[in-house]
C-alpha cells in the first residue's frame, strides 16, 4: 500500500508541476499590485487587482495591520497563544496537569484536534505548521477541561451554516498564494480541491 501511495503522489507531485492549477501570479511580479476597491453582489468589499482573473475576497488592510494595529496584533497573538502555551507547558511540567490523549478526548474535541492535524498537514511554510499546533493544543486543552466553554464552541459550530463559510473559488485561487497545498492532501482533506484530483 506504501508504494502505491508513492506512486500515486509522485505522479501528482509530477503532474502539478508541468501542469499546476490557476493561482494568483501578482506576486511573481513583485511585491505589490494594484487594486480596485468594489463592492460584491453580496454587499461584501472584494478588490479587483490588476491581471488576476478572480476577485479577491474582503478587503485587508494592510496599512493599519502593518501600522497602528501592528503592536497590538503581536501583542494580541503572542498572548493568547505563545504565553498560554507556555504556561500550560510549565503547569504540566510542575503540577502532572498534563493534556490527555487525543484518543481519550470528548467525541468534540477529538474531531476538532483530528481537524486540525488535517489543517497541519496541508501547511507548507513550517513556522505556520508550528502555529496551526500551537492553536490546536491550546484550544483542545481548554475545550477538554472546560465543560461550560465546550458545549458553547459545540453549540456555536452547530449553528453555523456551512455553506455561509466553505471556500470560494476566489478564496482557494488566493489561498494557494499563502503556501497552502491542499492540492497534495486529498486523501487528508477527503475531497479535491478546486476540481485538482488526488
Amino acid at each position: 500500500m506504501k508504494i502505491l501511495n508513492f506512486l500515486v503522489r509522485s505522479f501528482y507531485d509530477f503532474w502539478y508541476r508541468i501542469s499546476p492549477p490557476e493561482m494568483v501570479k501578482y506576486w511573481k511580479r513583485g511585491d505589490s499590485a494594484k487594486a480596485k476597491l468594489i463592492t460584491r453582489d453580496d454587499g461584501s468589499y472584494g478588490l479587483q487587482i490588476e491581471n488576476e482573473k478572480r476577485i479577491y475576497p474582503g478587503f485587508p488592510r494592510g496599512h493599519v495591520l502593518t501600522g497602528p494595529l501592528a503592536l497590538l496584533k503581536h501583542k494580541v497573538k503572542n498572548m493568547v497563544f505563545n504565553q498560554v502555551f507556555a504556561e500550560l507547558e510549565k503547569m504540566a511540567s510542575e503540577h502532572s496537569a498534563d493534556m490527555k490523549p487525543p484518543e481519550k478526548m470528548a467525541p468534540a474535541v477529538r474531531h476538532m484536534w483530528e481537524t486540525f492535524e488535517k489543517l497541519e498537514q496541508c501547511e507548507v511554510v513550517p513556522d505556520m505548521k508550528a502555529r496551526i499546533t500551537l492553536i490546536k493544543k491550546v484550544v483542545c486543552f481548554f475545550l477538554e477541561e472546560d465543560d461550560a466553554y465546550r458545549f458553547r464552541a459545540q453549540l456555536y459550530f452547530d449553528l453555523i451554516d456551512q455553506n455561509k463559510i466553505k471556500l470560494s473559488k476566489d478564496d482557494k485561487y488566493y489561498l494557494r498564494a499563502k503556501y497552502f497545498r491542499a492540492d497534495r492532501y486529498k486523501k487528508i482533506l477527503g475531497k479535491t480541491f478546486d476540481g485538482f484530483q488526488y
